[in-house]
């Protein structure tokens, strides 16, 4: 084949996989452009990309519309397009459009992606390759509501409960439902399609039996043009929240070799079998119930044809850049003899989301009054924030992925403990603490939690946190006392700065407080008068980080003591406003910011507790609005299709005494 000559990239997609991307193509000498909307460009993308052009407003219909795409790319000067992951990136018709204006496409062939792209022919492939499949319906009837039904049902019948219900051209747990009984069949499919529909345009499902105790067991794959593919080892994605994946780790701890052996040779004869070139991913589940875990037993899931949120764990230990790799497969590079197979070490990587832990982790968009990463030896970020930002409901809520290397898995949590103790991320809520404690939990520490490892350990996890504030409440007040007044020498910090670890070690002095430093930080581009303090101290041996700032009004305080954070907004006119203003318990508010897509109830309907009486869409997901009690609706304040805030109220109670 002949070769190609990459020299300008359009990267279609944004945040830290944008600047991922940028990164690959600068170690190959290979200029970038990419997309932004705002006043100014992101800082953590100046300096990487070549050229950031400027949209009148990012959001999800932009990035998933594949001419637009094709249009700046050419109107960038660009000769090829990676798609990094999301959005269009396992679209065989964009492969294909690229490819018809004369760009060079970072990625597996249309035919590839088409392939693999439905996860019901995805099955159907597998199984003709002898991978191991769980029972289910790779080609479901799906030309009407009546035949998709009867298909679960007849399902049903032969196999039994559980099932689960998802997408067949989706992942990340969107258009994802596990069914219980044959009463939820029906509204489950009406709430899988529409979610699917709303994610990835399509909405075709498939049904499988629900293997109750799964490990997410993943394989690496990594193929040129040449016809060589390899497998670069496998990956653990069990713990997950709401079918998405948090923490992932390589190599996958606990597996024999046999076992790992045989997995990545099914991986390999699968991808071989669809021609498969660039980086790709096939998933397995693991069936590691107590009765059945000594078989590893292994069976297919799907192909990621694209490059995963997780690849950096595998990079760290394989010592390999898979996003420069991709670059090189594209154009025409072979990887006989130049892949290092042999990899060393383990890695972790942690998703740090803005969501609510203690709300059925419903996203939390919102402002990012500053962030500082921790940086030491083994320790890697991949950030798509500033270091003064905000997380928009507009896009999936993830904020930074941070990846942790050593010799031996206990190193690697070590190092992740350390990371997040040290680390600013002053925002209202997010899900750092949360992740702590995972880290720090028994069952994680065993190395075999299955996917419903955070359901089944939810109540230690608690109880560690608990344990935990008992000492760090007390901490925290103290600290609160004495923020507002810092007075210690402060330098200037920017998103230049996220790179670099700007913290001094500081031994701890005789005083109940020590400040080792403090930084000031700002983003005059696109925040022009806020002005933020962050910094680290100890108290009574006792690390902490924290961040202070003013915002509309308001005093702004946030606290990182041993990994528990805190937040503190007090108002010029109020002593104090911490957390959520006090609601009355049953009001019908909305759960996330987002767009109200239903609206089931209406003046005067009764409702029985815990009915659905609206949906609301945020960051591609569909949140129900439950009732908390049984009664009678008075009023609905919202319409459909109209923005809300959280903690909006969408609806009123008739009152008791009006009945």
């Amino acid at each position: 084949m002949m070769k190609t000559q990459i020299r300008r990239l359009f990267i279609a997609n944004r945040g830290e996989i944008a600047r991922r991307i940028a990164l690959g193509a600068q170690s190959l000498g290979i200029e970038t452009v990419a997309l932004y909307s705002g006043p100014a460009a992101p800082g953590y993308l100046k300096g990487l990309v070549t050229e950031l052009m400027c949209v009148e407003e990012e959001n999800p219909a932009l990035y998933l519309n594949g001419e637009r795409m094709v249009q700046y790319a050419i109107q960038g000067g660009c000769d090829a397009l990676h798609p990094g992951f999301g959005f269009l990136s396992e679209s065989a018709g964009f492969a294909a459009l690229v490819i018809k204006n004369g760009l060079t496409w970072v990625g597996p062939s249309p035919e590839s992606i088409s392939k693999m792209a439905s996860k019901a022919e995805a099955r159907a492939i597998a199984k003709d390759y002898k991978v191991p499949v769980v029972p289910g319906l790779e080609r479901m009837k799906n030309n009407s509501p009546a035949e998709l039904i009867q298909s679960v049902n007849d399902f049903v019948r032969d196999h039994g409960f559980p099932i689960l219900l998802k997408a067949a051209m989706g992942g990340g747990g969107k258009g994802m439902r596990i069914v219980r009984d044959t009463k939820d069949i029906e509204e489950s499919i009406n709430r899988a399609q529409s979610e699917a529909l709303n994610s990835f345009g399509d909405s075709t499902l498939i049904v499988e039996r629900y293997v109750e105790h799964p490990r997410h067991i993943e394989v690496q794959i990594l193929g040129d043009q040449h016809g060589n593919v390899y497998a670069l080892g496998d990956r653990d994605c069990s713990v997950q929240r709401r079918h998405q994946k948090i923490i992932e780790e390589a190599p996958a701890p606990g597996l024999r070799d046999e076992t790992r052996k045989r997995m990545q040779e099914a991986a390999v004869s699968l991808a071989k079998g669809v021609h498969y070139f660039s980086a790709g991913t096939v998933e397995f589940i693991m069936d590691w119930a107590p009765e059945h875990r000594d078989k590893e037993n292994f069976f297919f899931l799907e192909m990621n044809t694209r490059l995963q949120v997780e690849h950096p764990v595998t990079e760290q230990i394989f010592g390999e850049d898979l996003v420069a790799w991709q670059l090189r497969i594209a154009m025409g590079e072979t990887l006989k003899d130049k892949i290092n197979l042999k990899p060393q070490g383990h890695s972790i990587e942690l998703r740090l989301y803005a969501e609510d832990t203690k709300n059925n982790f419903l996203p939390a968009p919102g402002p990012v009054y500053g962030f500082l990463p921790y940086h030491s030896q083994g320790i890697r970020w991949e950030a798509g924030i500033d270091v003064i930002d905000e997380v928009t409901p507009r896009f999936d809520p993830m904020i930074a992925k941070l990846i942790s290397t050593g010799t031996t898995r206990d190193e690697a949590i070590a190092k992740l403990i350390t990371a997040l103790k040290n680390s600013v991320l002053a925002m209202p809520i997010s899900n750092a603490s949360f992740l702590l404690d995972v880290l720090q939990s028994q069952g994680f520490a065993r190395a075999q939690p299955t996917t419903k490892y955070i359901e089944e350990e939810n109540q230690n996890l608690k109880q560690a946190s608990e344990s935990r504030k008992a000492r760090t409440d007390r901490l925290a007040k103290t600290l609160l006392q004495n923020l507002g007044s810092i007075r210690a020498s402060s330098n200037e910090v920017s998103a230049d700065t996220l790179t670099r670890n700007i913290f001094t070690k500081n031994t701890t002095s005789a005083e109940v407080i020590s400040y080792a430093s403090e930084m000031i930080a700002r983003n005059p581009g696109r925040y022009k008068s806020r002005e933020t303090k962050l910094g680290k101290g100890w108290i009574e041996n006792s690390s902490f980080t924290y961040c202070i700032t003013r915002d509309k009004g308001a005093l702004i305080r946030w606290l990182n003591i041993e990994g528990e954070t805190y937040f503190d907004k007090q108002k010029d006119d109020e002593t104090s406003t911490s957390g959520k203003s006090g609601a009355h318990a049953h009001d019908i508010l909305a759960p996330v910011p987002g767009k109200v897509i239903k609206i089931l109830v209406s003046q005067g309907s009764a409702v029985q507790e815990r009915q659905t009486l609206l949906i609301l869409e945020s960051m591609k997901m569909e949140f129900e609005v439950q009732a908390t009690k049984a009664g009678t609706i008075a009023e609905v304040l919202v319409t459909q299709g109209q923005q809300v805030q959280s903690d909006t109220l969408l609806a009123n109670w008739q009152s008791e005494t009006s009945k």
